[in-house]
């Protein structure tokens, strides 16, 4: 059995959107004044629901009003469910730009057999390697449309990759409404794929427990 923790690490100065996600910050605080002994406490600055590793659903393109918030999914639903792997190399992918693509092709090339419908898929290239990079957003890998409609059209419950954008950042093929549309989930980025070597694995999400929200950060662990 092996044990992959696939969330990234938080830390100051690492990566962001940029505005209007702020940038995390940790801070340490004074001693509270009511207590007779010291305690060592941080505070999480700038710390919101894209930071790290995070899971989002259609609310995040449709609003709570026309969705559901991602505290009332189940946690059961997270939990030890089984994953399809997508292992795709970086260096043979074509580019647009500065940026890598899987395209329809890629994708059947490496579908060992056929994924059923409602399965959660990981798509992985080892781009978590470049987390503490500068050219984490700059040079991400993102699916073509041809790819991201055929694996729409499977109908998944969980799309999950270790890129920070589906799209490309630079021209946008429209991926943000086509995959929450249909009503999935969504877990990126991820770290350590490269080290996953099972075409069927366990997914285990945990995100933080906040209500009312359109995502949340979460700690993503991979079980061979």
């Amino acid at each position: 059995m092996t044990i992959i923790d696939a969330s990234g690490p938080i830390y100051n100065g690492m990566w962001s959107y940029g505005p209007p996600f702020p940038e995390f910050k940790l801070v340490e605080l004074k001693n509270p004044k009511w207590v007779n002994f010291t305690a060592y406490s941080q505070a999480f600055e700038g710390f919101c629901m894209t930071t790290g590793t995070y899971i989002n659903g259609p609310a995040h393109a449709l609003g709570l009003k026309n969705s559901y918030p991602i505290h009332k999914i189940p946690i059961e639903k997270l939990f030890g469910i089984e994953a399809y792997v997508l292992k795709f190399d970086l260096n043979k992918l074509a580019k647009e730009g500065n940026r890598p693509y899987v395209t329809f092709k890629d994708i059947k090339r490496t579908e060992k057999e056929n994924i059923p419908k409602g399965s959660s898929i990981i798509l992985a290239t080892g781009w978590g390697k470049h987390w503490e990079m500068n050219d984490f957003l700059t040079h991400n890998w993102f699916l073509k449309k041809d790819a991201a409609e055929y694996l729409v059209n499977k109908k998944p419950f969980i799309l999950a990759a270790d890129t920070p954008s589906y799209d490309n950042i630079d021209k946008q093929q429209g991926l943000w409404d086509l995959i929450y549309s249909n009503n999935i989930l969504v877990v990126a980025p991820l770290v350590n794929t490269e080290k996953i070597t099972k075409y069927k694995v366990k997914l285990y999400i945990c995100p933080l427990n906040v209500i009312n929200t359109t995502g949340l950060p979460c700690r993503v662990i991979i079980k061979e």
